[in-house]
């Protein structure tokens, strides 16, 4: 079983410098920098960060670059209280998060940095090939029993039209609500549908609250057997039961992609199953598709010339193009990595 570790990215940025060795400059600083740059959040984002953090650490041996993952919810929390330098982020950063920012006085800048596909896998022994939003509802939404001949009987009632799920339980491993994947999952796939039951009061009342203003919510929007902020914990407890099924970030599987299996999400658009590549996510055909951010803190970068020099390094073309793909991820595509290069620059990169 793969596990991303430290041992695995040194390896990866140990295949890069050699590639890159006689071609490229050195990073910004030329060698001279020292100090620390610390990152938080996602764990989704963390393998790309800790990936370009080791190449940086190769040309500026005496800064230390400290990444960590755990969830882009936590990162934000660490961040807004002035503890990190940035925040690695699977999602954008919702409004609370912002007015907690804006309230510890913390500007920052919002960088697109790759394209993941949020896949859902399965144990190869469990007989699902394709799901559609009504499906995916089914089995992980509030309405979810675990028995997959219940949550084929709802996804037909809500309009259900690819093949039917096979007969039996199912076990449910996923992100916890710190993470970021989990959020995106939800919008990315059922969270119009499950507005819609919210609405006709067909949702469990053990599973509705009331927001803040007073509005029925739901309050677990994803049923699940066991909830881990760390996706390598999903991946053994998917692996290890031949009901289970998961989801997190593209990497995650392709790493892992002898030992899982990635089911195909219907095209709303088209009708058409489509699976997870690095090809549908940048073209954005696969359905379950997300950008992944880094968030700078500014005034950190201003004062501190490693953190400045972390960023400028990470935000340019080689690095939001090779090294992303050599960390298992997507690159944005060449209009979107100029503009989000841009907006660094602009910001006073």
């Amino acid at each position: 079983m793969f596990r991303i570790s430290r041992v695995a990215v040194a390896g990866a940025a140990a295949a890069l410098m050699l590639a890159a060795a006689g071609t490229a400059g050195a990073a910004p600083g030329g060698g001279d920098l020292s100090g620390e740059v610390v990152v938080s959040g996602s764990s989704t984002v963390e393998p790309i960060t800790s990936l370009v953090g080791e190449l940086f650490a190769s040309e500026n041996p005496d800064v230390a670059v400290r990444v960590d993952g755990p969830g882009t919810g936590d990162g934000f929390q660490l961040f807004c209280g002035g503890e990190t330098d940035i925040s690695d982020a699977s999602r954008a950063i919702e409004e609370e998060e912002v007015a907690a920012c804006e309230g510890a006085g913390i500007t920052y800048t919002e960088l697109p940095v790759a394209i993941d596909g949020l896949t859902i896998v399965a144990n190869k022994d469990l007989d699902i090939d394709c799901l559609d939003w009504p499906q995916i509802y089914g089995i992980f939404g509030p309405e979810s029993t675990g028995s997959l001949a219940d949550a084929q009987a709802l996804a037909e009632e809500l309009g259900s039209e690819v093949d039917p799920l096979p007969e039996g339980d199912v076990e449910k491993f996923t992100p916890g609500p710190e993470s970021g994947t989990y959020d995106s999952f939800i919008e990315l796939t059922y969270e119009d549908l499950m507005g819609e039951r919210l609405e006709a009061g067909a949702i469990p009342a053990d599973k509705v609250g009331t927001d803040d203003d007073g509005e029925p919510e739901v309050t677990e929007p994803i049923l699940s057997d066991g909830q881990f902020p760390n996706d390598n914990d999903i991946v053994q407890r998917v692996e290890g039961s031949d009901t289970g099924i998961g989801f997190f970030g593209f990497a995650f599987f392709q790493e892992n992609k002898e030992d899982l299996k990635a089911i195909a999400v219907e095209d709303p658009e088209t009708g058409k199953c489509v699976k997870p590549s690095a090809k549908t996510i940048q073209k954005g055909t696969y359905p379950v598709s997300r950008p992944l951010f880094i968030y700078p803190n500014n005034a950190k970068a201003a004062e501190n010339p490693a953190v400045q020099a972390f960023v400028d390094f990470y935000m340019t073309a080689d690095n939001l193009n090779a090294t992303v793909t050599e960390a298992g991820y997507v690159p944005l595509a060449k209009a979107d990595r100029t503009a989000s290069i841009e907006t660094w620059e602009s910001a006073g990169g």
